[in-house]
């Protein structure tokens, strides 16, 4: 499946983006910055716990 979903995404927001413009409104979508994918016990959490880490340092 790889990053199908988020192929998928990013033009649907794009549209999105599009529609509300259409419309003369402005589209404020509040989406994540970063996202961590993976199956259960992959390792998600100690990703996110070091990259948290790294940046309070």
């Amino acid at each position: 499946m790889g990053n199908r979903g988020m192929e998928d995404l990013i033009p649907l927001v794009n549209r999105l983006q599009d529609a509300f413009s259409a419309i003369g409104q402005n589209a404020n979508l509040a989406l994540p910055q970063i996202a961590v994918v993976g199956g259960q016990s992959a390792g998600k959490s100690s990703v996110l716990e070091n990259f948290v880490w790294e940046v309070s340092d």
